[in-house]
Parts: C-alpha cells; structure tokens; sequence
C-alpha cells in the first residue's frame, strides 16, 4: 500500500492531522533543501501582489477558522 492511498482512506479531520504533524516535523529541524523552482516563483508573484496592492495578508489563525468552517 503506497503513501497516497494511505492518505486518500483518511477522513478529511484526519488529513489535516497528518498534515500539521508532518509539517511540525518537517519544521522541527534544519534542512538544507532549498525549495523548488515552481515555489520560489509562487512566492515571488504573491510578493509582488503585496507590493502593487492586488494581495493582502491574512492571519494563520483566522485561515485555518475558515478552511475549518469550509469542511463543517
């Protein structure tokens, strides 16, 4: 049995579980990778956005509120 059909046999509360406990391990230590391309350019894009004034901030806590709303 591979990772995704893991994944997809979870419940959506589930996979946000494994997601935040993969993303605290991930972000516990150092990591040397530097991230790919494709997220460098996302990221360059949505600074761009700030700085023209077509995209604004949000806070973790009122995103993670709504994505929750969303799923109920």
């Amino acid at each position: 049995m591979n990772l995704e059909t893991i994944i997809d046999g979870l419940s959506r509360d589930q996979q946000i579980i494994a997601m935040e406990m993969l993303w605290k391990r991930l972000s516990q230590g150092p990591d040397n990778t530097a991230p790919p391309t494709w997220h460098r350019d996302i990221v360059a894009e949505r600074v761009a956005g700030l700085q023209d004034g077509t995209e604004s901030l949000s806070d973790w806590a009122d995103v993670k509120k709504r994505l929750a709303d969303r799923l109920q």
